[in-house]
C-alpha cells in the first residue's frame, strides 16, 4: 500500500473515532448545549455561580409541554443533558394561559415580549387571607366596644371578633374602640399588610415611679426594629410623665411602625387611683392565614423557577411569600433558530430577583442574577 492510500485509510480511521465519541445529537442538541450565549452568572445565598452551557458539562436545553389548561415553556440549565430529576440543575419555567388565537407564535411572543414579569406566588398566598382580629371581652363587658373597618364601613362589627377576607396586595386598616363605664377608654388602629403575616400591635405600660412621676413604656409586637412617636414628640419606646396633684388620669398616644411597613396607632387611658396604676390595656390578637387556591389562573402568565442542588433537594421561588423587591425582569428576545425537534426557539435574556424556599425545612436564600440567557422553544 503505498503513502497516500495509508494517509487516506488513516484518515478514515480517525473520523470514525470523532463520531463514536460524539453523543447523539438528541441527547445534547447542537445549538444549545455548546453555545456559551446560554448560562447564568448569579448569586445564591453566600454562593456566587458562572454556569455557560457548554463548559463542565452544563447545557442549555429547552422544553415544551402542558400543564393544567397552560402552556409551560422551560428552559432547564443541567450537566450531561439531564432534563428530569436533575442534580444539581436549574429550572426556568413561563406559564401561559392556553391561547385562543391560532398563532402560537404570536401568543408566545405576547408572553414572552420585554418588560417587567410577575412571579408564581404559592397557591397558599396568591389570591387573598383570611384575617381574624380578637379582644378579650372580659376586660371590658362593663362598657361599650366595637370594630370599625376603615376600607368598608358597612363590615364594622360590634363583636369581640373582626374578620374580613383581604386580597392579595390589599391591605386591613380597622380601629378597635372600647369605652368603660370605670371611664377606660381605648382605641387601638391597625393598618396591616396580610402578606406579611406578622401585624404590629402594641400596648402602653405604665409604672409609677414615685408620688409625682408614672413612666410610660411601649410594648409592640411585631417585626423590629421600630419606630415610635409619643403625642408630646418623643420618639423612644419610653418617657416619663410628672403628675399634677389633680391628676387622676393620662391619656397617652403613640404610633409605632415597624419594619414591615405595618403600623398601630395606640389611645390609651391610664387611670390614677389612690396609688394605682391602671393602664386599662385591651388585648388584641391577629391571625393572617392565606386562602388556598388551586386553579390554573394562580400560574397563568407568570414565571417560577426550581433550583435542585447536588443532594436532589429542590428549592423553589414559589415556595413562600416573595418580599416587595421580587420580580423578574426581560431585557431582550431575539429569534435564536430551529431545535432539533423542529421547534422554533428564543434567546430571551432576563434578569431575576428572588427567594428561593427550601422544600423541606422553609429555609430561604436570595437568588440574585447578573446575567441570564434561556433558551425557549415554542411550537
Amino acid at each position: 500500500m503505498d503513502a497516500r492510500k495509508l494517509h487516506m485509510v488513516f484518515v478514515f480511521i480517525l473520523i470514525g473515532l470523532l463520531i463514536s465519541c460524539v453523543k447523539d445529537p438528541q441527547d445534547i442538541p447542537t445549538g444549545f448545549s455548546a453555545d456559551s450565549s446560554f448560562g447564568m452568572k448569579a448569586s445564591f445565598g453566600n454562593e456566587s455561580i458562572d454556569i455557560e452551557a457548554g463548559k463542565n458539562l452544563w447545557t442549555m436545553l429547552p422544553v415544551v409541554g402542558q400543564e393544567d389548561s397552560l402552556n409551560v415553556y422551560t428552559a432547564v440549565l443541567s450537566q450531561d443533558g439531564c432534563l428530569e430529576q436533575c442534580a444539581p440543575s436549574w429550572s426556568f419555567r413561563f406559564f401561559q394561559s392556553l391561547p385562543l388565537i391560532s398563532d402560537p407564535t404570536l401568543a408566545f411572543s405576547n408572553t414572552l415580549d420585554v418588560g417587567e414579569k410577575d412571579l408564581v406566588m404559592s397557591n397558599l398566598e396568591l389570591d387573598s387571607f383570611d384575617v381574624l382580629l380578637t379582644t378579650h371581652p372580659g376586660l371590658f363587658m362593663s362598657g361599650f366596644s366595637y370594630w370599625e373597618d376603615l376600607n368598608d364601613a358597612s363590615a364594622t362589627s360590634f363583636f369581640h371578633e373582626f374578620q374580613s377576607t383581604v386580597g392579595y396586595q390589599q391591605t386591613i386598616n380597622v380601629c378597635f374602640q372600647s369605652l368603660a363605664f370605670t371611664g377606660c377608654q381605648y382605641t387601638q388602629c391597625i393598618y396591616f399588610d396580610p402578606a406579611t403575616q406578622v401585624p404590629c400591635l402594641v400596648s402602653i405600660e405604665a409604672k409609677l415611679e414615685s408620688p409625682r412621676h408614672v413612666s410610660l413604656s411601649v410594648r409592640p409586637m411585631g417585626t423590629p426594629p421600630f419606630q415610635y412617636e409619643w403625642y408630646n414628640g418623643a420618639t423612644t419606646p419610653s418617657i416619663v410623665v410628672t403628675l399634677q396633684d389633680s391628676t387622676v388620669d393620662i391619656h397617652a398616644e403613640v404610633t409605632v411602625i415597624d419594619a414591615l411597613g405595618n403600623r398601630s396607632d395606640l389611645s390609651q387611658t391610664i387611670l390614677l387611683l389612690q396609688g394605682v396604676v391602671d393602664p386599662c390595656y385591651v388585648p388584641i390578637s391577629l391571625t393572617s392565614l392565606p386562602v388556598e387556591n388551586e386553579s390554573p389562573s394562580v400560574k397563568a402568565d407568570r414565571m417560577e423557577f426550581v433550583y435542585q442542588d447536588k443532594n436532589g433537594v429542590n428549592w423553589r421561588s414559589s415556595g413562600g411569600l416573595q418580599p416587595a423587591e421580587a420580580g423578574v425582569y426581560i431585557d431582550q428576545v431575539s429569534f435564536y433558530g430551529v431545535s432539533p425537534i423542529h421547534q422554533k426557539t428564543s434567546l430571551i435574556e432576563a434578569r431575576i430577583t428572588a427567594l428561593l424556599f427550601n422544600e423541606n425545612t422553609g429555609e430561604s436564600k436570595l437568588f440574585q442574577t447578573e446575567r441570564l440567557s434561556l433558551a425557549l422553544s415554542h411550537q
